[in-house]
């Protein structure tokens, strides 16, 4: 369809402009940074090939590692390692256990503020591909996925609180 702005090309979800933008930056860079926000699933000889600019990972990911590489933007550019619960009190109210989990710097704030900007787009925009997601009064960011034959589906994004990622499919 021509040249493309990558804020167009994410909002309507276009795929070759991301496996080119991953051309340029090299197979390495890119799986440092997946691995840097979580996910660890990565088969560094099956998965150094472009298809992962565009999800086609041999061992995919889950949904939970999903969410927290979405919320390293959120939280602009620090990875926090995803857990189920915030604390836990006994009856007098005293903190019996709290997670201890990994942080991380994974990129710059003006980064993580860019591609914030761009998963809005996907939402706000006319024509993205997440329109349905917007919430009155509440900046909402989403990026939708759909593999070949719709074997996959994901939607994964992020509010100022809440950070999420939801699959269904099939896992084989």
């Amino acid at each position: 369809s021509g040249l493309r702005t990558v804020r167009s090309s994410v909002t309507t979800s276009q795929n070759v402009p991301f496996v080119k933008i991953m051309a340029e930056l090299g197979n390495e860079k890119c799986m440092e940074y997946l691995k840097k926000m979580g996910i660890s699933t990565l088969d560094d000889e099956r998965d150094a090939g472009l298809s992962t600019a565009i999800g086609g990972l041999t061992h995919g990911v889950s949904p939970l590692e999903m969410a927290g590489a979405y919320a390293s933007i959120a939280n602009n550019g620090t990875y926090i390692e995803p857990t189920f619960y915030s604390k836990v009190e006994d009856s007098d109210g005293k903190i019996v256990l709290e997670p201890g989990q990994k942080t991380e710097r994974v990129c710059s704030e003006d980064t993580a503020y860019i591609v914030k900007s761009l998963l809005k787009s996907v939402v706000n925009d006319s024509g993205g591909t997440a329109t349905y997601c917007k919430i009155s009064g509440i900046d909402v960011a989403a990026k939708t996925g759909t593999s070949n034959d719709d074997y996959d589906r994901w939607l994964c994004g992020f509010t100022n609180y809440y950070a999420g990622a939801a699959w269904f499919g099939f896992d084989k």
